[in-house]
Order: structure tokens, then sequence, then C-alpha cells
């Protein structure tokens, strides 16, 4: 007994376009962006310091955003500092400043110093000469509430985002979802 089995070519409207595969792709490693980061803020280690940990891994999965130009998808992370993390750099004052505000208390945290202190009289400024670094003091306890610094290296966290493997193989599952 002899079979024969013959191969037809599916209808061109059956198939899917390169531009909706890569929609499909795009829409599949945003989504595996989005769980790594909603889980690094989720799950991240507690912070040793006692300062309240800022949802910022939260609001960068929210950032994420996919876009096309053409038939390629773009994924974008749109948190600003996401990319030094990732990258690493130098981050140094702007708008005149001379030196960055780092809170070092949990009272601090999240705020310039200008907004707990507008009159400039809570803190007391200590930058001994010939130091790169200076304190703000909170004047009652005399306790360091601002470490001053005149820039601060980031070091670059290639965790910050999915392995390559595990973008790549979202992007797949997300392609073949739709054959």
């Amino acid at each position: 007994m002899k079979f024969t089995l013959r191969l037809m070519t599916p209808p061109s409207d059956v198939i899917p376009s390169a531009k909706t595969c890569a929609e499909a792709a795009g829409r599949g490693v945003s989504n595996a962006i989005k769980r790594h980061l909603a889980d690094r803020d989720a799950n991240g280690a507690p912070r040793d310091d006692g300062m309240p940990r800022t949802g910022y891994w939260g609001d960068a999965a929210n950032s994420v955003t996919v876009s096309m130009d053409g038939d390629t998808a773009i994924v974008s992370v749109d948190k600003e500092g996401a990319a030094l993390h990732y990258y690493g750099g130098v981050v140094y004052p702007t708008g005149g400043r001379k030196a960055l505000a780092i809170p070092k208390l949990p009272s601090t945290a999240g705020r310039r110093p200008a907004e707990i202190d507008p009159m400039r009289t809570r803190f007391a400024l200590v930058w001994p000469k010939g130091h790169t670094a200076g304190t703000l003091r909170d004047r009652k306890t005399d306790a360091v509430a601002y470490l001053l610094v005149a820039k601060a290296p980031i070091k670059a966290d290639k965790t910050v985002l999915p392995t390559e493997d595990e973008m790549r193989q979202a992007g797949i599952a997300a392609m073949e979802s739709i054959l």
C-alpha cells in the first residue's frame, strides 16, 4: 500500500507577515522584561541601611513600551536611570549645584534637602577642607542626613534585564503563538 502526502502552500492571508511576527515578538520580549522588573521590585533584597524601598523597578516595569519601525519591533524601558544601571556610568550634579546629596536617613529618603529645609536652618554643612565629600548633619541629633559628593559612579548591572536567551525565548514563544 502506498500513501502520498501532498503539501500545499497555504494561502498568503494565513501566513503572518513579517510585521505581524515582529509585533508579536516585541510584545513577548516586552512582557518578559515587565515580569523581570516587577519581580526585581517585589522580591529584591531588603535594604540593610534602614532606608525604605522606593518601588523604582516597579515603575521601570510600567515604563516598558513597544514601538514599530517598519517590520522591526523596538522595546524600550523609559524609566530615567534604567540605562545607567544596566550600562554603568557616572552621575554628576546638574543645575549649577556643586554636589549630589545622597540621603542617609529614612526620613530624608526620596527628598532633596531644600524640600525638607527650605530656610536652610535644620542642616549643618560639614565639608572638611581638602576633602572630596561632605555631609549635611541634622543640627538636633548630629546624625548625617545627606552625604554630599561631587560625582557618583554607578557599576554596570546586567541583571537589570532578563538574559538575552530569556528575551529570545520569549520572542520566539510569542511568534509561535500566532502561527
